[in-house]
């Protein structure tokens, strides 16, 4: 590989993500085929059934199973009927609109955001090493860091989180801080997990801004260590000086 600079090429080596192909079967159907990338298989089906309202957590599991075809999920319940809807992205392939829970009230320090994202850069070795992938990070209402998830697709990012918080017991309220653009199923996934709180490097669109604020969710985008954007959920925000840094923080 080479770099070009100053006029000419350089010989240079970069690390690149890597991308495979998952299927995810429910009693025996398939039922979702993602591009992702591969580690941590079972967490990210079981955020993706969990999320998309096909379980509502372990007690709904009656096997899991990563085989060479995919990974195979059996429940103790069939899987959901109606239409699938596209989802739009790397690896957002289709879900089926799913069923969610008021989120509960909460009030917040408004430097949250800000610590949030700087947390979740710092501990995203993934794309410290390849600039190639999407971070999401997974936070408890005071800011205190729990999870990570690194992915190719922001939506597998997100599902991943949602699947290591119910392998390891994790409850909500939750806080969130993703890479990526805070779209429409960003926003859904984000509730759907019981997150009050979305904080993104980047921007959101029209349908994302709408949910959130129908929903209750805090949607703070552009997140940078001076500010950001609060595109929903100023009544989520306390005034007040700044909180003491988090555990977990850099």
């Amino acid at each position: 590989m080479w770099v070009y600079e100053k006029g000419r090429f350089l010989e240079a080596g970069f690390s690149l993500p890597r991308e495979r192909t998952l299927t995810l079967f429910v009693n025996g159907v398939p039922y979702a085929t993602l591009s992702y990338t591969p580690k941590e298989e079972e967490a990210l089906a079981l955020g993706r059934l969990y999320l998309d309202g096909v379980i509502r957590g372990l007690k709904d599991v009656l096997g899991l199973e990563a085989t060479p075809e995919g990974v195979e999920v059996r429940t103790r319940t069939p899987l959901p009927e109606g239409p699938l809807v596209e989802a739009p992205g790397c690896g957002g392939g289709t879900y089926r609109p799913r069923p969610l829970r008021p989120l509960p009230p909460l009030s917040m320090d408004p430097q949250l955001p800000v610590l949030l994202v700087q947390t979740l850069q710092a501990r995203a070795e993934e794309y410290a090493r390849t600039r190639g992938v999407h971070s999401a990070a997974l936070f408890d209402p005071q800011g205190n860091f729990l999870l990570l998830a690194e992915d190719i697709s922001r939506h597998n990012a997100l599902d991943r989180l949602a699947g290591k918080a119910l392998l390891q017991g994790l409850e909500s309220p939750f806080l969130v801080a993703a890479s990526g653009r805070a779209s429409m199923e960003m926003v859904l996934k984000s509730v759907a997990l019981g997150a009050v709180l979305l904080a993104s490097r980047t921007g959101a669109t029209d349908r994302a801004v709408g949910l959130a604020r129908s929903y209750g969710l805090a949607l703070a985008c552009y997140v940078r260590p001076t500010g950001y954007r609060l595109y929903a959920g100023k009544e989520r925000f306390k005034s007040g000086t700044p909180p003491p840094k988090p555990s977990g923080a850099p």
